[in-house]
């Protein structure tokens, strides 16, 4: 472990000395970093860097245990994931682990290498998916997922660390593959405009609309009540989602926690209203055998719809419009980058999907801003024409001097 000696300067006039040094990881990836100042010399804040690596190398001290990876990994899906996570995506980390497990799995916590966790990444990135005809030893996993893998056994690596039971994290030196960063599918307009032809007469055409019309996730739709929509003013709360686990189905916060509240456009009013009209006939028809509830979106006799069957559902309509590429979740992505290609403040449009804040938007919807960038250099030289012409002009007299042969 190796640490920084930094030079502050001070007030008046003089400077002290400090140090600095990395001291691992916490179970989310952040770096640890351990840093004092106020020394007077360069060599006592040296030999206090030393005093404090010792120190911490010391309390790192381990408590012998022999269990292996995956005995581990699954006390740390009981003790620490379980009472954290919500079921859906303690199901997708014990579903990511497996892949690790499967490799080095059988190893002891202990002597687990990073050289080991790298090559068992590089195989996994390799043939870790399924077997199939083209991919006898395993169809190849993509970056994005194989990080994933690695967020998980760092996290679970992280807590044996936490617990006494490591020094350090050795997926710290575990070098990961490069995730290649793409720009979600979107549609426009025209497209946009094809998908609800498609689905117009159809059941789902009110989600459809809603969907493209608010950016709303996938659950938050098939958790949405009657009691969420107020009519008068347009406005929408969003503050729940429909999950499925393979416990079955369930209703739980939105992804972010927090409950958000939006105007719906007219289009999207509209047919609500006409669908609502719907399935006041579908609950007349099987009267007291029309489930107990207030969804919007919903089966005949009032249940709920199961999340993947909907996304089917969706691909087929967008499918039967020409979008073979395209999704439920293509609709959120679209609306977002129309709003933000037509001028929406980004914090405006965050706050409409749900995301935690205005990063999260940018990073996933950049390229909606790509046409404002090559826009802005040409508002900005319509606006300095002036400026730009009355310096012009001295450059032009100056090209003219050197072609007549004259020098500086």
């Amino acid at each position: 472990m190796n640490g920084t000696i930094t030079k502050r300067p001070l007030k008046n006039g003089s400077h002290s000395w400090g140090y600095s040094f990395f001291a691992g990881r916490d179970e989310t990836g952040k770096r640890q970093q351990v840093t004092k100042s106020g020394f007077s010399t360069k060599r006592e804040a040296s030999e206090a860097l030393r005093r404090a690596i010792v120190e911490h190398h010391a309390g790192a001290a381990v408590v012998k245990d022999s269990r292996t990876f995956a005995a581990f990994f699954e006390e740390w899906l009981s003790e620490v994931a379980g009472r954290r996570c919500a079921p859906k995506t303690l199901e997708r980390y014990k579903e990511l682990g497996a892949y690790a497990v499967r490799k080095f799995g059988t190893i002891e916590l202990q002597k687990l290498q990073p050289m080991t966790i790298e090559k068992a990444l590089n195989e996994i990135q390799d043939s870790g998916g399924r077997q199939t005809t083209e991919h006898p030893q395993g169809r190849p996993l993509s970056a994005r997922t194989v990080r994933h893998v690695a967020f998980i056994v760092h996290g679970c690596l992280q807590t044996a660390v936490r617990w006494g039971l490591l020094t350090m994290n050795p997926m710290d030196r575990v070098e990961l593959p490069k995730a290649v960063k793409r720009d979600v599918a979107v549609l426009d307009r025209d497209k946009i405009s094809q998908a609800f032809k498609a689905a117009e007469g159809m059941r789902l055409y009110p989600l459809v609309v809603l969907g493209a019309a608010t950016g709303c996730r996938r659950g938050e739709l098939l958790a949405l009540t009657w009691s969420d929509i107020d009519f008068e003013s347009g406005i929408m709360t969003v503050d729940k989602s429909l999950e499925e686990t393979k416990a079955g189905l369930r209703v739980k916060s939105t992804k972010s926690g927090k409950p958000r509240r939006f105007s719906v456009p007219s289009i999207a009013l509209v047919a609500l209203r006409e669908h609502r009209e719907q399935q006041e006939r579908d609950r007349a028809l099987f009267g007291p055998d029309y489930a107990v509830g207030d969804l919007v979106f919903c089966k005949p006799e009032g249940t709920f719809y199961r999340p993947d069957s909907i996304s089917c559902r969706v691909t087929e309509i967008l499918r039967k419009a020409g979008l073979t590429a395209a999704s439920l979740h293509t609709l959120r992505h679209s609306h977002a980058s129309e709003l933000l290609s037509k001028g929406a403040p980004i914090p405006t449009v965050a706050k409409r999907l749900g995301h935690a804040n205005a990063n999260v938007t940018l990073s996933i919807y950049s390229h909606a801003l790509e046409a404002d960038e090559l826009a802005a250099a040409k508002v900005w030289e319509d606006a300095m024409a002036d400026v730009i012409e009355v310096n012009r002009k001295p450059r032009m007299n100056r090209a003219r001097h050197l072609a007549a042969g004259f020098g500086d």
